[in-house]
């Protein structure tokens, strides 16, 4: 009976202690756990606010432009003559006046150069701008820093019974086109040229804003020298 009773209660103990050190294992799993928990809580913590930190910087890197750029809407708004405004990230060109847009027409922004040597970078400049000069049928020489090797085309007469007042501009005539404006900084708008680099749709002069001719002669004809174009 006494070896009975031994037993029984010995395999208690066991039961008991094999019970405490399963609940031992159970609860240092859990701890495991938990502490996995905490640490890619923390990694996802530190990695957002890193991206908050890298989002803040760009826009902080973002807030000179854009104060410059309200800057010279302000300019354009308050500007009550006949004006051209550019808005550079439409890609835009806009005839306004007495505060009211008369005409928006496409354009095609060229890219900017950085300066090499003694060539000083060519780009377009914000702000506000004056038409330094207005050209028809305008004969070109090709800047230094354009490496084109083609021809210029000869020119056809072409002969018509039909009587004009005035002969019509051709839209292939030039090397900017048959109409062109140059500005005070040296930013070239053209109408699409029918030769030369870029004559090609997908190709636009660095610096340089290009349009249709039929974009271009509605434009061109609105405004004079020494007229303000707002580029922002």
């Amino acid at each position: 009976m006494n070896r009975v009773m031994t037993l029984v209660i010995g395999l208690g103990f066991a039961s008991a202690a094999v019970a405490v050190a399963l609940s031992l294992e159970q609860q240092a799993v859990a701890v495991r756990t938990d502490t996995d928990l905490v640490v890619r809580q923390e990694a996802a913590r530190e990695q957002r606010h890193q991206d908050w930190m890298e989002l803040m910087g760009r826009r902080r890197a973002d807030l000179p432009g854009e104060y410059a750029r309200q800057a010279t809407f302000a300019l354009a708004a308050a500007d009550t003559q006949r004006h051209l405004r550019v808005d550079l990230s439409d890609g835009v060109m806009m005839l306004v006046e007495d505060g009211y847009v008369v005409r928006r027409v496409p354009v095609e922004i060229g890219e900017s150069l950085p300066a090499d040597g003694d060539r000083k970078a060519v780009e377009i400049t914000t702000g506000k701008r004056i038409i330094d000069q207005r050209i028809r049928d305008g004969q070109f020489d090709l800047p230094d820093w354009v490496s084109w090797k083609g021809q210029r085309p000869k020119p056809q007469k072409k002969r018509s019974r039909r009587k004009r007042r005035r002969p019509l501009p051709k839209a292939i005539d030039g090397l900017y086109g048959a109409r062109t404006m140059i500005l005070d900084d040296g930013t070239v708008l053209y109408s699409t040229p029918g030769w030369g680099p870029w004559a090609s749709p997908s190709s636009v002069r660095p610096g340089g804003l290009e349009m249709s001719f039929t974009d271009m002669a509605s434009v061109f004809g609105a405004v004079s020298t020494g007229a303000h174009v707002y580029v922002y």
